[in-house]
């Protein structure tokens, strides 16, 4: 038996700045439920933090596209609090057991409901898309850009199956909130394997000057985890700059939250400087030995990347004046 659900799309897209694919997804869910289209990739990527948060990986072998890649569990809670549902987080799923969720998902197709799924293999399927269809124990999936539902080989060792709905604030009561815990984003505690906000920047700046990849050998397949080639570094460099412009895409959120709650006057002090951390600083970076491209000979230079240090260290400063606007409230 084969079912796909009727209104498949593409849930990202990447040169709108979507590129957190959880929240697409999200998105995607709340269109399948008949909610309300405030609840957009836009609404659910600034209530988890996503696009107020750069995030560092203290390993460059296990990089982070954003909060919600590495540490959804972190966040979920905000994500589905805020939409007014329950939810069931399950992790830990492997080759073991991972059949026994195949009629779990098959009943939520039935539903019209997608199932927010975590792959992993390729580097492709390393990211959250929706399980939109099946064919006896064959899935189809929506992984970010995708345009029609694709088989991808049982990966996945996480799932998120919404739940029952609940009370919820209102949409004005929850952009409020998420634009009052900016602050506490931008100056979240570093953790042994991530940092956050202020510290993201000051040790993805300090990264190219500490020695930090002085004895990773040039043919390290490291240097060359994204899909294309063409973006070596990704790990060290092109992830967190792809992060610094995406979330340029905050200053979308402010002004709604603006438009819901005229009387917080002070998101206007906010715009200008958003747009010199995201918007200025990711045009300065991007400009800089050949940005995405950056090549593993001139990240291993230290005198050749102190301009880049330096670039990333003036973007990352910005979050204190952004920081005293809010002390002034």
């Amino acid at each position: 038996m084969k079912k796909i659900l009727a209104n498949t799309r593409r849930m990202n897209d990447g040169m709108m700045g979507q590129n957190y694919w959880f929240n697409g997804c999200m998105d995607y869910v709340m269109e399948c439920l008949g909610e309300s289209r405030e609840y957009n990739y836009w609404f659910f990527s600034g209530v988890t933090g996503d696009s107020f948060t750069q995030v560092y990986s203290k390993n460059p072998r296990c990089s982070t596209l954003c909060l919600t890649d590495r540490l959804l569990s972190d966040v979920i809670d905000k994500a589905f609090d805020a939409c007014g549902y329950n939810y069931d987080f399950v992790v830990g799923i492997n080759a073991d057991n991972r059949a026994a969720y195949y009629d779990r998902i098959r009943e939520y197709i039935d539903r019209e409901i997608p199932v927010i799924a975590k792959s992993a293999g390729n580097n492709e399927l390393n990211r959250y898309g929706v399980i939109c269809g099946y064919e006896n124990d064959n899935f189809y999936y929506l992984l970010g850009e995708d345009t029609e539902p694709t088989v991808y080989p049982e990966r996945f060792f996480q799932l998120v199956f919404v739940g029952e709905k609940k009370d919820c604030p209102s949409p004005a009561d929850v952009y409020r909130q998420t634009v009052m815990a900016i602050p506490a984003m931008l100056t979240k505690p570093a953790t042994k394997d991530f940092s956050f906000g202020k510290q993201a920047f000051v040790d993805w700046a300090n990264s190219f000057q500490n020695g930090m990849f002085d004895n990773i050998s040039i043919d390290d397949p490291v240097w060359y985890t994204h899909s294309s080639p063409a973006f070596a570094c990704w790990s060290m460099h092109g992830n967190y700059l792809c992060m610094v412009g995406t979330n340029g895409c905050a200053m979308g959120f402010l002004h709604r939250a603006l438009e819901l709650n005229p009387d917080m006057t002070f998101i206007e002090q906010l715009f200008p400087l958003f747009q010199k951390h995201n918007g200025n600083g990711f045009h300065t970076l991007i400009g800089m030995e050949g940005g995405f491209g950056l090549p593993p000979k001139v990240i291993k230079n230290k005198a050749r990347m102190k301009p880049i240090s330096d670039a990333i260290m003036t973007t990352g400063n910005i979050i204190d004046e952004i920081c005293n606007v809010f002390a002034k409230q």
